[in-house]
């Protein structure tokens, strides 16, 4: 088994699986050329469909998404050498099908909301070891206007403000952002307000500009991203555009999942499933997008995607064709262009970068 070298990132995979079945895979990304190569693989976690390093690359955090019964989210410590991973602890999630892990600035607090159970989970990170603590939880109501995807609560995902003073919560069901007032000492979520996104729009996922001062959020039912403005200090957002990720004309049926921004700030990037595309958009004057072009995930349902940490790769996780595709990014337009590497792995759907 090789380890990690000069010239590689090392990164986790998780993927759709059954509890005996290889979860959780440490691969390395080759900055030189885009090459991907395995190193490593764990098993006994049912479904691992997303996890997160902390900033410090030596602890993951992962969950497992069981359907309606309660899920669980996981703690372990990370062997940079070889991407080996050593489970610390467990913990019950409290509700069905947890999808998605925030760790606050401090690294001292994780958020876990889940998806069929219509709640979030607050944990505390016990830094001497990385282990996690139950600390808080809070639960939605309401719905939206599609009965087949809005009939209750769908919590996606959170993001924590730049300031680390709120936590944000996509609310797919409700068609709704959830603020929340953090209280670090307390270990506590305050609710503070919602903010209204179009009927329908089904909002996923969020990614802050570098400024802190822009929040994009991708909508999956109506396929869109929508623009806000943002107000540190009352946690409160203003929207600026809406703005579709396919191509004019486009009827067939998708959804979009994935967004991320680079880290200066100049590009953003958006998945479509059933379209299988990743769109690329140029962050123009106040934060609001143009449309650079509409590429080929090169593959299906690019449920999730990354970018590497040194800015020049994206890779996308394509979870129907067992998949991982990498692009170079071209570092004047945003445009993607694939670098004829990818990898073979089953049902990825979510990438870390550690």
């Amino acid at each position: 088994m090789g380890g990690v070298s000069m010239g590689q990132q090392l990164f986790f995979v998780g993927s759709y699986a059954a509890k005996e079945q290889e979860g959780i895979s440490a691969m390395v990304l080759h900055t030189e050329d885009g090459k991907i190569t395995r190193l490593s693989g764990q098993a006994g976690i049912f479904n691992p469909s997303f996890l997160r390093s902390n900033e410090a690359g030596t602890r993951l955090y992962v969950v497992s998404e069981t359907g309606a019964e309660p899920g669980s989210v996981y703690s372990f410590v990370i062997h940079a050498d070889n991407g080996e991973l050593k489970a610390i602890n467990e913990w019950t999630t409290k509700g069905g099908s947890p999808c998605h892990v925030e760790i606050d600035a401090t690294g001292k607090l994780l958020i876990v909301t889940n998806y069929s159970g219509g709640n979030l989970c607050l944990y505390g990170i016990e830094n001497e070891d990385g282990s996690l603590v139950p600390a808080d939880f809070a639960a939605h109501e309401g719905g939206g206007p599609r009965n087949d995807r809005q009939e209750v609560p769908h919590p996606h995902s959170a993001i924590i403000d730049p300031a680390n003073r709120y936590a944000l919560i996509a609310d797919l069901g409700t068609d709704q952002i959830v603020h929340y007032a953090i209280d670090h000492d307390a270990r506590k979520l305050d609710r503070q307000h919602a903010t209204a996104l179009p009927a329908g729009a089904g909002p996923r996922h969020m990614a802050f500009h570098p400024n802190g001062q822009v929040l994009y959020v991708i909508n999956e039912l109506d396929s869109t991203v929508a623009v806000f403005s943002y107000e540190a200090e009352k946690s409160q957002l203003t929207l600026k555009q809406v703005i579709s990720t396919l191509p004019e004309g486009y009827g067939e049926e998708t959804t979009c999942a994935d967004i991320h921004v680079t880290a200066d700030g100049r590009f953003l990037y958006a998945s479509n499933r059933g379209h299988d595309s990743i769109a690329v958009y140029r962050i123009a004057a106040e934060g609001k997008l143009e449309l650079v072009e509409i590429t080929s995930s090169g593959g299906m349902t690019p449920r999730n995607f990354a970018i590497s940490p040194d800015g020049r790769y994206l890779l996308a996780a394509n979870q129907n064709t067992d998949n991982i595709v990498t692009f170079r990014i071209d570092g004047e337009t945003g445009a993607l262009r694939p670098t004829g590497h990818e990898i073979a792995m089953s049902k990825p759907v979510c990438i870390a970068f550690v």
